[in-house]
């Protein structure tokens, strides 16, 4: 299996060291009938990417972008450039151990053996849609999320909150439930076709976007339950600021609303959600109250997905 790792790099040369011993040290764990090519799309024209001067061949592709787009425009432009059958959007400024490719690889094909076996001899399953749904999974690992103080927190800590990976229901009701797309070996004939023609301006939620597009296709979720990848704290991630993720939200869903993939109804319930949590955030006990509600079924699905998951994240988690 081939697989691509595509990454947005904008004024990222302080994490170009990080980011190529973590290249170097996945290429070396992938078995000799898979292959890794990395594809750095830089976003910022002002500045050239320097990657460290050892001789050391990383097999990165850059592409330049003639002006800054924003990070899911050089997504999108890495993933036209890519030639894996799996790609992973991995952010400039994170980690994955040293194995952590390899061993998606190793879910997938087993995985798709799995499903081979069982649908052997099945002409009803055979050569249909569900068949490809079913063979083309995306896979998505555990994971650290870095505090501000450097201690590692563990993402998915309850069977719960496992089970809700891959459930397209939690995405509408409570939030995204995967901290970054660098969780997650993505099928790329499986992304679908608006994800690469309506694009985000807004920075911040475009691979939200993306999850509810797949899920929204019964595309599985697979859960490798290892944290292969650390979501480090550098003070200027796009997922603390919650303004710029939520008016990312509204942006695709406008979007979404030209397509019937995802159904007025769920966009609804998605929009409410979003402003909901919004006015709880930013609302006195009035607001708060009120807000509430006017929004029960947000409100109870949050509150049991807050107890049974026992995340420490809080209540506005998304």
């Amino acid at each position: 299996m081939k697989v691509s790792i595509i990454t947005a790099f904008y004024h990222g040369n302080d994490y170009m060291k990080q980011y190529t011993d973590c290249i170097l040290a996945n290429q070396k764990h992938m078995s000799k009938e898979d292959e890794l090519e990395v594809i750095l799309v830089n976003d910022s024209p002002d500045q050239e990417i320097s990657l460290p001067i050892d001789g050391t061949d990383y097999n990165i592709t850059i592409v330049d972008q003639k002006e800054n787009g924003g990070i899911h425009s050089a997504r999108v432009r890495g993933l036209k450039e890519a030639k894996g059958e799996y790609v992973m959007f991995l952010d400039q400024d994170d980690v994955l151990t040293e194995n952590a490719v390899a061993k998606h690889v190793d879910k997938i094909k087993q995985w798709q053996q799995q499903i081979s076996r069982m649908n052997e001899g099945n002409a009803v399953i055979q050569g249909t849609g569900l068949e490809q749904l079913m063979l083309h999974p995306v896979s998505v690992s555990n994971a650290l999320l870095e505090q501000a103080d450097g201690e590692q927190l563990l993402w998915y800590r309850t069977h719960y909150q496992k089970d809700k990976i891959g459930d397209y229901k939690t995405y509408l009701k409570v939030g995204i439930q995967i901290i970054s797309p660098g969780q997650c070996l993505v099928p790329k004939k499986m992304i679908p076709v608006i994800w690469t023609t309506e694009i985000c301006k807004v920075n911040g939620s475009d691979d939200y976007y993306l999850w509810l597009l797949l899920l929204s296709r019964r595309i599985p979720f697979l859960l490798l339950d290892e944290p292969l990848y650390i979501h480090k704290h550098t003070g200027n991630n796009l997922s603390a600021n919650t303004d710029n993720t939520d008016a990312s939200i509204y942006e695709f869903i406008e979007m979404l609303k030209q397509d019937t993939i995802i159904s007025e109804k769920e966009l609804k319930l998605l929009r409410r959600q979003i402003s909901y949590k919004s006015e709880f955030r930013k609302g006195g006990i009035g607001t708060k109250l009120v807000s509430t509600l006017k929004n029960l079924d947000i409100f109870a699905a949050n509150v049991i997905f807050k107890l049974r998951s026992k995340t420490p994240y809080g209540f506005n988690r998304s």
